[in-house]
């Protein structure tokens, strides 16, 4: 593989420049390819923000005024990787680790196979392994445990390649258009992979490297914002994307909602329960977009 092939990579930093910083320091590390971060900050107080001022000059910082949401967020360093020329865009969570010739091997898998649109590793997370994602518009659990005697070819297709490390071409982005803001946080990656393969290419894991993923479960955001957006943007993801079968599945997720609500409040865990409640009503009312509001009162 040609060394100069241009690699955009895009990290995303939400008061959160502790891990952002160390997996910039992973990022340095690389030295066998052209390769420029972007630094997009979401609205971020000064205090976090002031941290990421002393980066080198091999980062790019765009700083949003407001929390554009994951999609938002990423949609202003695609557009600037994008107007650059970049002909490869990587995704990748700040709490995220991948090295260098994980990398190497996925853009050789991308200049290999020009079909292929977007591709990511196998992902390490809390000692378990997964291979890409299922259609979040009808399964709960989405992520895919990867089995190692299915490791034996190098490439799976699914639905979905994680946004935790996401890598496509510039052309994907051209043909299926940006991430869809009215998701906020979740969901759009599976929205976006879903156009990827109506506009003809292909969404795969490669099996033969993978990326540790270090998501700090303790956060209040897990219990509220997480569990509030999950459950909202399967109504969005149904409604973009199932034309016969809509109705169906839109009840298919009240019930689960439902569910999920009482077990929520039988097991104590109120502030789970009023999202999901709220997560609940947003999804069927058509209310999308940025509602971290409801959490701030």
């Amino acid at each position: 593989m040609d060394k100069d092939l241009g690699l955009s990579v895009i990290v995303l930093n939400w008061n959160n420049a502790v891990p952002t910083l160390e997996c910039l320091s992973v990022i340095s590390t690389w030295s066998g390819l052209t390769v420029e971060v972007i630094i997009v900050d979401n609205g971020s107080a000064e205090e976090d923000l002031s941290r990421l001022s002393g980066l080198n000059q091999g980062c790019t910082i765009i700083k949003n005024k407001t929390n554009e949401g994951f999609a938002g967020g990423n949609n202003v360093g695609i557009t600037f990787a994008l107007e650059k020329g970049f002909p490869f865009i990587m995704l990748l969570n700040a709490d995220t680790q991948i090295k260098e010739p994980c990398v190497k091997k996925l853009l050789e898998c991308m200049d290999h196979d020009p079909n292929i649109g977007v591709i990511g590793p196998l992902i390490r997370e809390n000692g378990r392994i997964y291979e890409g994602g299922r259609n979040i518009g009808v399964y709960s659990d989405t992520r895919i445990p990867y089995k190692p005697e299915n490791g034996e070819t190098a490439f799976r297709e699914v639905d979905y390649v994680p946004g935790t490390v996401f890598l496509a071409r510039g052309d994907a982005f051209r043909k299926a258009g940006l991430l869809d803001e009215e998701f906020f946080f979740s969901g759009e990656i599976a929205d976006f992979c879903r156009r990827v393969k109506q506009s003809g290419m292909k969404c795969a894991v490669y099996r033969k490297c993978e990326a540790i993923h270090n998501p700090d479960d303790k956060l209040m955001a897990r219990e509220t914002l997480y569990n509030y957006y999950t459950l909202r943007n399967r109504f969005l993801f149904v409604r973009n994307h199932f034309r016969y079968s809509k109705k169906i599945f839109i009840l298919r997720w009240v019930a689960a909602g439902v569910v999920q609500v009482l077990l929520a409040r039988i097991t104590g865990r109120k502030t789970r329960s009023i999202a999901l409640w709220l997560g609940l009503k947003d999804g069927l009312s058509g209310r999308f977009g940025n509602r971290n509001a409801q959490f701030n009162r």
